[in-house]
């Protein structure tokens, strides 16, 4: 933020940014967006809308209300020069990590059928060395995509799964005969990280000792994964994550939060509201749906612009829709507020 405030005050001083783009208005834009909102109307946007018709891209004596040397119209200025010095390496790396951690951790949620508005415990992350602070660092925009609590780090994949290693039939029952049995009991009391390991540097396997030592290639040896108990695991290219599948009762009261409101907003979108129209919501429901909606019955009015969220059989006037959730009965109702004339 710092920079793009420091580039704004020294280069576009451009004044008349409200005037010109009413898109970025001030009244409309407020808090940390202002700054990069007006970098963006009074200095980017000139010129790459000069390719629309004149008088919309020189509109508010756009260039040279922020540069008197700049040609006369926008129309006559070079297209801008990327400067690289803006380009943040750091954080292109530690987004790209994000997006693995995020990625997988989608890839989890679906293969272990774990609803995204769920919220979870937690999501525990595997990482090479070099982009452990990078995950810290975007920890909560992790956090956020997954809807998780909490990130974590471990060590190795070994504290998230226990492994099961198998020999591979067909290549070590011929490749070894009688003996096969021998080999199939020194894996499965074999160090099965230390297995893993070797077997993932695609270096040999020795297994026993004394004359009863054999040597295994990596491809000679099946390694089965088993996520340990309360972890669902995905892993892929040196990443792994491992979401808590523990619910305890606050998580699922905001589960069932969650889901009210994206049926209330489908509500909305067949009663035919605008986006800012303001409503009033009813919801009929007993026992813990009713409990999760009264315990999140403030988010819920804030996420569906609900002044009133009444418990209760809609009233008369309203779009209803009746439902279940996870089992219960729920009759949803919404109506819009009258508008200010």
């Amino acid at each position: 933020m710092a920079r793009t405030e420091t580039f704004g005050t020294a280069h576009c001083f451009s004044q008349r940014t409200d005037m010109a783009y009413p898109l970025f208005s001030q009244t409309k834009i407020t808090g940390n967006l202002w700054t990069p909102a007006k970098f963006i109307a009074s200095c980017v946007s000139p010129t790459l809308v000069a390719p629309s018709p004149k008088k919309t891209a020189d509109t508010s004596s756009v260039p040279r209300s922020f540069d008197a040397s700049a040609p006369e119209s926008v129309h006559h200025c070079d297209w801008p020069a990327a400067d690289a010095a803006w380009i943040g390496a750091d954080l292109l790396a530690d987004m790209a990590v994000a997006r693995q951690v995020v990625t997988l951790g989608h890839a989890t949620r679906a293969n272990n059928n774990l609803k995204v508005r769920q919220p979870l415990g937690k999501a525990i992350v595997v990482v090479p060395e070099a982009q452990r602070s990078g995950v810290v660092r975007m920890s909560d925009v992790i956090a956020d995509e997954l809807n998780v609590k909490t990130v974590e780090l471990a060590a190795n994949e070994a504290e998230l799964v226990t492994y099961k290693l198998l020999p591979d039939n067909k290549k070590l029952g011929p490749k070894f005969g009688a003996k096969f049995p021998l080999v199939r009991m020194a894996l499965a009391e074999a160090d099965a990280p230390r297995v893993v390991a070797a077997i993932r540097s695609g270096s040999p396997v020795t297994l026993g000792s004394g004359e009863a030592t054999v040597e295994l290639a990596s491809d000679e040896i099946l390694v089965t994964p088993q996520p340990r108990e309360g972890l669902a695991v995905s892993s892929e290219a040196g990443v792994v994550v491992a979401l808590d599948t523990a619910l305890t009762p606050a998580l699922v009261r905001e589960g069932l939060a969650r889901d009210i409101v994206r049926r209330i907003q489908d509500l909305r979108k067949k009663a035919g509201f605008d986006i800012s129209d303001r409503i009033v919501a009813a919801a009929q429901a007993e026992g813990e749906l009713r409990a999760a909606i009264e315990a999140w019955q403030d988010y819920v009015k804030a996420e569906t612009l609900s002044d009133e969220l009444r418990f209760g059989a809609p009233e008369p006037g309203m779009l209803t829709e009746e439902d279940s959730l996870d089992g219960m009965r729920l009759t949803l109702g919404v109506k819009r507020v009258a508008r200010d004339t």
